[in-house]
């Protein structure tokens, strides 16, 4: 039996973005671990057990991948949840609390060009996705909070083209590895 990894295709973060989410990390990091900047990314799709097969389908897609690169900018949207502790049959999300080691999640405006590129990847790859919600994780919950404290965020307004797009194994929560990647030119 081949062996196989947890893995998703993501887009990459601005640069001027990243700066001013590290600025945001500083002011809320009583609350919140921060993601590290290089890991900060807006997930497309995710690839649960993806085999050695999968990972080349991977490859080849982004490697031939012509896509233009989406503007990216938050919304202003916050939400927070976790996909790890949703495995825990304890856990029980709360819609007034962010809980310890939930991600803080700010939302990225859903445009066409994103939901083009989005959408070939996850119907090239054979991937069914529901309800995308186009995102950056700020980091996870140092303990719990009102979500009121999170929602209250300033957050940035700067934006910018997406820098590239690529496919990212797992190796915890908040760390990556970098399996491919393709630089995106501004439409």
């Amino acid at each position: 039996m081949s062996r196989t990894v947890d893995a998703f295709v993501a887009l990459g973060i601005p640069s001027a973005l990243v700066d001013a989410l590290v600025e945001l990390q500083q002011e809320c990091r009583d609350r919140v671990t921060p993601q590290h900047p290089e890991h900060l990314h807006i997930t497309l799709a995710f690839l649960h057990g993806a085999d050695e097969q999968k990972l080349a389908d991977v490859h080849r897609l982004i490697e031939r991948g012509a896509w233009p690169a989406p503007a990216i900018r938050l919304t202003g949207e916050v939400r927070h949840g976790s996909w790890s502790l949703r495995k825990d049959p304890s856990y029980r999300y709360d819609d007034d609390v962010v809980q310890k080691d939930e991600q803080v999640r700010l939302g990225i405006g859903h445009n066409q060009e994103l939901a083009a590129l989005q959408e070939e990847i996850t119907q090239r790859l054979g991937i069914t996705e529901d309800g995308f919600w186009p995102h950056v994780t700020l980091g996870l919950a140092r303990e719990d909070f009102p979500v009121a404290e999170a929602k209250a965020l300033e957050l940035p307004a700067v934006s910018g083209p997406a820098p590239c797009v690529d496919a990212r194994r797992e190796v915890s929560a908040t760390e990556f590895t970098t399996l491919v990647r393709k630089d995106l030119m501004p439409a």
